[in-house]
């Protein structure tokens, strides 16, 4: 089974393995250090000896633990048992330690060392040993264990404190991490929790933002499917439409003249789709250029609307008034045949029994339908997407809009201006 990697165990383990090691080249160097302050002590009292003591050949003398002849000969015989002269010289300490352990005093300790004392040679000895009572202390803790103690001691306590350390900064993290699963878009808008770490608060900021823009660009598709799957019901209606009664008029052999009609119509509606589609690619994603402006006949586009949307009227008893100009205007036609199907279609589809009466003067457009058979429906323009949609297209580019409620119908109106 493979080990997941954990960054936790990771910088615990490195920091862990970095203070050990630190500890233990220290501790090395206080042995290192105390053994050589030690031989820098010794040479230091075997010096003063040589040079203080009235030592003469055949004559030593011995102060404490100390010997000073100015004869190797005349040394006590345990230091020249233990010690050879031909290793002794001038300044430095020869030594013997006998026992050696980092768990208990020595048992015993040799030491010489050769000394000029003005043109005259002298040789200083020193004997410990734990029958003379002039050893170290054997029943105090020696310094080595006491050294070992010490780094121990250091190590558990760097280990402990990395563990609080570690908590402190891992706590922040999980707290990040079960804060950043739980991300959606019913909480994406509440304020960003302390996470105690400028950094990680920054990285939550980051997170947040990047499924906010993650929730908008799919808000975004979801809307333009909905509002295709809308908005192109209307040019698909006409294509199958045509298409039946196209294959009908070239079953039963009719004029050349009244096909090309319909096979105009159906390229017509395949232009809507695809300016419809550019449209709504421009408005869920939200592009700062504008779209092109075109010169278009508003009237020509809502004659062309009301025809190709007279199938929902089919079983309905509802009179049609049409009234437009043929004036032109520099506008947008994707954005423009958008709104006015909208209108049409929500006039056709909420009247039952009545009429629909749609007039257009120059940029002005009052489409009102009255629906006399007695139902009372909500037939507010554009219904769920449309009306969403029309309302968004509207507010883009500052176009008025009104939309007032009659006892048997609605009355809207929009100028393009």
């Amino acid at each position: 089974m493979k080990i997941r990697p954990s960054l936790r165990l990771y910088v615990l383990l490195a920091m862990l393995l970095t203070g050990i090691t630190t500890i233990v080249i220290m501790s090395a160097l206080s042995v290192s250090y105390f053994i050589s302050g030690m031989d820098v002590a010794m040479r230091g009292s075997m010096s003063a000896q040589a040079h203080q003591a009235a030592a003469a050949p055949g004559h030593p003398v011995t102060a404490q633990e100390f010997t000073v002849a100015t004869e190797w000969n005349d040394l006590p015989q345990e230091i020249q048992d233990n010690l050879k002269l031909a290793e002794v010289g001038f300044d430095e300490i020869t030594k013997e330690i006998i026992g050696k352990s980092l768990f208990a005093p020595p048992k015993a300790g040799y030491f010489a060392m050769k000394v000029m004392n003005g043109d005259e040679v002298r040789y200083v000895s020193a004997i410990f040993k734990q029958e003379l009572g002039n050893s170290f202390d054997d029943k105090a803790l020696p310094h080595f264990i006491t050294i070992l103690v010490t780094a121990l001691a250091a190590i558990v306590l760097f280990f402990v404190i990395l563990i609080l350390i570690l908590r402190k900064v891992a706590t922040p993290v999980e707290e990040l991490k079960n804060w950043a699963k739980v991300l959606d878009k019913d909480n994406i808008e509440r304020s960003i929790p302390d996470f105690h770490y400028s950094e990680l608060n920054t990285l939550a900021g980051i997170i947040r933002n990047s499924v906010s823009s993650m929730q908008d660009g799919l808000e975004r598709e979801q809307k333009f499917l909905g509002y295709a799957s809308h908005e192109l019901r209307t040019p698909i209606a006409v294509t199958r439409t045509n298409s039946e009664l196209l294959e009908k008029l070239i079953q039963k052999g009719k004029s050349p003249e009244k096909q090309l009609e319909v096979v105009d119509r159906i390229k017509r509606a395949g232009f809507t789709m695809t300016d419809l589609t550019e449209t709504l690619l421009w408005l869920t994603r939200q592009e700062d250029k504008d779209l092109p402006m075109n010169s278009i006949q508003l009237g020509k586009i809502i004659e062309q609307l009301t025809h190709d949307l007279e199938y929902l009227l089919n079983g309905k008893s509802v009179e049609i008034h049409l009234k437009t100009d043929l004036s032109s205007s520099l506008l947008p036609e994707g954005l423009c045949r958008i709104v006015l199907t909208n209108l049409v279609r929500n006039a056709f589809q909420h009247t039952e029994e009545g009429c629909v009466s749609i007039v257009q003067d120059g940029l002005t457009v009052h489409v009102i339908n009255q629906n006399v058979d007695g139902t009372n429906e909500d037939n507010n323009l554009g219904f769920g997407l449309g009306l969403e949609l029309t309302e968004r297209l509207l507010s883009q580019y500052h176009w008025k809009y009104q939309n007032k409620s009659l006892d048997t119908g609605r009355e809207v109106y929009v100028d393009f201006s």
